[in-house]
């Protein structure tokens, strides 16, 4: 199967108390990867009174996952998580090599490049596995 064909995700994972624990600290605002600042204008929007409820802000979601980029990084990540699971380093690497593939610009590159490297400094500072 290509890494782009849709395939369902299985919805019976069981989470442990620390798995949450973690995944909880990782989508703190405190969590120094800087996300916030990668946001589509979101900030902005708000600041500017384009956006002022739930209401507005759905719609601008929506199109971020469903025609922006957060289509691509869901799809990314769906594919890096099976691969990862799987031990798959051969297909987790095709995954890496599509993502640098989909930046298109030279500024996106930087964005991401140094939120990953953030991300991954503080999570083994914290959290240390072998993996990382």
């Amino acid at each position: 199967m290509g890494i782009l064909m849709e395939k369902r995700i299985s919805t019976d994972i069981v989470m442990t108390t620390n798995g949450l624990y973690q995944l909880m600290s990782w989508m703190s605002p405190s969590y120094p990867v800087g996300a916030y600042t990668y946001s589509h204008g979101i900030e902005y929007a708000v600041e500017a009174g384009l956006i002022k409820n739930i209401e507005q802000l759905i719609p601008w979601l929506k199109d971020v996952v469903e025609f922006g980029s957060g289509r691509t990084d869901g799809i990314l990540l769906a594919e890096a998580y099976r691969a990862a699971k799987e031990k798959d380093d051969g297909r987790l690497l095709q995954v890496v090599e599509l993502g640098y593939a989909c930046r298109p610009t030279k500024e996106l590159a930087l964005e991401t490049t140094a939120q990953g490297r953030a991300f991954v400094t503080v999570t083994k500072d914290v959290f240390p596995s072998p993996s990382l």
